[in-house]
């Protein structure tokens, strides 16, 4: 192939969550174009799992900090043993501290660097100079983020929006069948929970993290059910705040209704048994989430804390609140659990619009960014910055 690019994936994360799943549906999708990917993980993390299940060309490295220079050398070793070709390399950092990695091992040498931005907060001077400013290219996951990184003096002509999407290939039920579906997941669910399969069933898929602002999901959760009391809230997921979340759970008299149910391999399973998805993050980069929630035909409601508007649009596919408001978000899931008929018409929307997410168009974009980053190393040829 002509215009064949190699690229090399860095993912340091000890966990698969929303970052590292994008990374994969990326790599899917420029190995369909042809291109040479590699992914640049820790050793027996679920990411490298995952991606040899896949049938993914991996490189471990041990990751051991932020600017460890042994996983630059290891990284460094084979970008040299890389044969002569039409482009040079491009290192894609998806995490923050890879973006270290990726300049330490290509000082001197002709390669791209990519560094994409998932989280909505200011990186520290240090960081942005040398981790986002000195990139070839720079892809920020919402308008929210790409302000962000604007701010922190990023150059404008570097930074792409590149939306975090779904792979529509792996949703598990065919045309027509997803009915059967929810309905074998929600009595799958309410059997092992010991709920009624016919409740109201509000919920999340959320890393209990303090960005995620799971507390704020628990105090709204308590309001409602001052008025809808057969409601139920199922959130699954873990983190460090899980103890945190279930104590005031426990304070405010709602732990029957408000289940955690911790981190769960299928994820559609548990959107598909929901009536509503609740996101009630107090920052957010953009909320890949959401798009899932979207997949699976569910109406939505989140806070607008970072780039969540750039998924839901306020009366379209869903309701939109302040962040940090648990009375907001109470008040809008007591108005999307009286009111059938506007779920109904949110959760359509919702599930045309995710085609606007899908990963071949996430792939072009993304294709298009590395095309400019190579193109502006050929122009400035500043390998060493």
């Amino acid at each position: 192939m002509e215009n064949r690019l190699t690229v090399f994936h860095l993912d340091d994360g000890k966990e698969l969550r929303g970052g590292q799943r994008q990374m994969l549906y990326l790599v899917k999708e420029l190995d369909r174009l042809g291109h040479d990917n590699t992914v640049v993980c820790r050793h027996g993390s679920p990411l490298h799992a995952a991606a040899l299940r896949k049938n993914f060309k991996t490189l471990t490295l041990p990751y051991y900090f932020e600017w460890d220079p042994l996983s630059a050398l290891l990284l460094r070793r084979a970008l040299k043993r890389l044969p002569a070709g039409n482009f040079p390399p491009v290192l894609h950092s998806h995490t923050g501290h890879t973006a270290g990695v990726s300049w330490l091992a290509s000082a001197g040498l002709d390669c791209v660097r990519v560094a994409h931005r998932r989280v909505d907060f200011i990186p520290g001077s240090f960081t942005a100079r040398y981790k986002y400013s000195k990139a070839h290219s720079v892809i920020a996951i919402s308008e929210a983020v790409r302000d962000i990184m604007l701010r922190a003096g990023v150059p404008e002509e570097k930074i792409a929006v590149v939306n975090s999407t779904i792979d529509l290939d792996d949703t598990p039920w065919k045309p027509g069948e997803y009915p059967a579906y929810r309905s074998a997941a929600r009595a799958e669910l309410a059997a092992e929970l010991a709920i009624p399969r016919d409740a109201f069933w509000a919920g999340s898929l959320i890393a209990l993290v303090p960005h995620k602002d799971p507390e704020n999901m628990v105090r709204a959760a308590a309001a409602v059910l001052k008025e809808a009391p057969d409601t139920y809230f199922l959130i699954a997921g873990e983190g460090p705040l899980e103890q945190k979340t279930a104590h005031l759970a426990r304070m405010l008299k709602i732990q029957d209704r408000f289940k955690l149910i911790g981190y769960r391999k299928d994820p559609y399973k548990v959107l598909a048994a929901l009536d509503l998805f609740l996101l009630s993050s107090c920052e957010e980069g953009m909320g890949s989430v959401l798009v899932e929630a979207m997949n699976a035909g569910l109406p939505l409601l989140a806070t607008t804390a970072g780039g969540i508007t750039d998924v839901v649009e306020d009366g379209a596919n869903g309701l939109t609140v302040p962040p940090r408001d648990h009375e907001a978000l109470a008040r809008a899931a007591l108005r999307l659990i009286r009111d059938p008929e506007l779920r109904a018409r949110l959760a359509a929307e919702a599930h045309r619009r995710r085609e606007d997410f899908s990963s071949p168009r996430m792939a072009a974009l993304t294709l298009k960014c590395y095309e400019a980053a190579i193109e502006n190393l050929k122009r400035h040829r500043h390998p060493l910055e």
